[in-house]
């Protein structure tokens, strides 16, 4: 008789952690899981042309989500996909966004070796964007300062600090002056 309890014990025991295996396995991490409906809504959206707005929208949101998940494990990961899903919000015209996700590098990575890509693009969208000249001039000369030999933003930060608020027309004649004079 003990050994008939016992083995319906067992049985019952061993059924119970099958049932918890296949529900563990069926629980797939949530990196992965954001990792695959990333590649989808990139997908869906249109790559980088983007034809599908509100998918691109999810992209950003999903995204952020990811990133809060990666941020001290993986802060590589961290900061291309903000940087990523700042490009697209400023892709589909919203400029607060991108200036939002690329501030969220700037505060949680300033030394990383992208934060310099996401200094300069916020003062780009604010110029450009926005409109936000001076606003522009504090970040193109913050750059400036905290990036003074960045190999591949610095001569276009000095540039648009030269540049900041001049005319299509200004600029074309400024360039005519300067056209015969010896570099």
């Amino acid at each position: 008789m003990k050994r008939i309890k016992l083995y319906i014990i067992m049985k019952k025991l061993l059924s119970i952690a099958i049932f918890g295996l296949l529900l563990y396995a069926c629980q797939q991490d949530p990196v992965v899981k954001l990792e695959q409906k990333l590649t989808e809504l990139d997908a869906a959206m249109g790559g980088a042309s983007v034809t599908d707005k509100a998918k691109a929208e999810e992209f950003i949101k999903t995204s952020e989500e990811l990133a809060g998940l990666l941020e001290k494990a993986n802060p590589d990961k961290y900061v291309n996909l903000l940087l990523k899903a700042a490009g697209l919000a400023k892709t589909i015209q919203q400029p607060e966004k991108a200036i939002a996700l690329y501030q969220m590098v700037m505060d949680k990575y300033p030394q990383h070796k992208k934060a310099p890509t996401a200094l300069f693009m916020i003062g780009f969208v604010q110029e450009n964007d926005l409109n936000q000249l001076d606003q522009a001039k504090a970040t193109y000369e913050s750059f400036l300062a905290k990036y003074p030999n960045d190999p591949d933003f610095t001569d276009d930060a000095q540039n648009a600090l030269k540049q900041l608020g001049k005319s299509p027309e200004e600029l074309i004649k400024e360039f005519e002056q300067n056209a015969g004079k010896p570099q």
